[in-house]
């Protein structure tokens, strides 16, 4: 007799395991790592654009700004800050930068409804992935909040990690051009 609790879609797919558990949750703490360390990426590029001889004010600075204030406040000081200047040589890279920008906002969308989410384990018994359901405060529209539920297939687990991972390189690649290009002549003085 064929199981009623398993969708056709689930059909002759591998079933959910305890291990497939284990790896979903060693997933999130990879993601919130990598997280943390783009965060990093960006506390790094504000201190060099504050000067490093303010380290103590620097650090007090950064404890009282969220996430989406450090991603403004490094797009304010790369494209309004003197020692920045070289990079407004090259406006192919600032669109590049404010690509990235934006994106580290998605990923920021990302990482508090992984975070803020509630985990429910039930269909695992029955060979399925777990579910994630998140609730968002919603502003203006209406409507106090939002509902959103997502199947934490293997395959998602995927992208959201290789997503991450992504942007971390991104967030790398621009800390280092930006560590080139602080202070620096403009390319015609070379």
């Amino acid at each position: 007799m064929e199981n009623p609790d398993k969708s056709e879609e689930a059909e002759g797919a591998v079933e959910w395991t305890e291990a497939d558990s284990t790896n979903l949750y060693a997933m999130i703490g990879m993601y919130v790592l990598v997280f943390q360390e783009i965060e990093g990426k960006l506390d790094q590029i504000l201190m060099l654009g504050w000067g490093h001889e303010n380290w103590e004010e620097s650090q007090a600075r950064l404890a009282r700004l969220t996430n989406h204030d450090k991603i403004e406040a490094v797009r304010d000081i790369v494209l309004n800050h003197e020692d920045f200047r070289r990079v407004h040589e090259r406006p192919e890279w600032i669109e590049e930068f404010k690509v990235t920008l934006s994106e580290l906002h998605e990923e920021r969308g990302r990482r508090n409804s992984i975070i803020h989410s509630q985990y429910l384990f039930e269909f695992c018994k029955h060979g399925l992935p777990p579910v994630r359901s998140h609730r968002k405060r919603k502003i203006g529209n209406g409507k106090a909040f939002e509902f959103g539920q997502e199947i934490l297939s293997k395959e998602l687990q995927g992208r959201i990690l290789g997503g991450i991972c992504s942007l971390s390189m991104k967030a790398n690649l621009l800390h280092v051009q930006l560590v080139h290009d602080y202070k620096a002549p403009s390319i015609g003085e070379l």
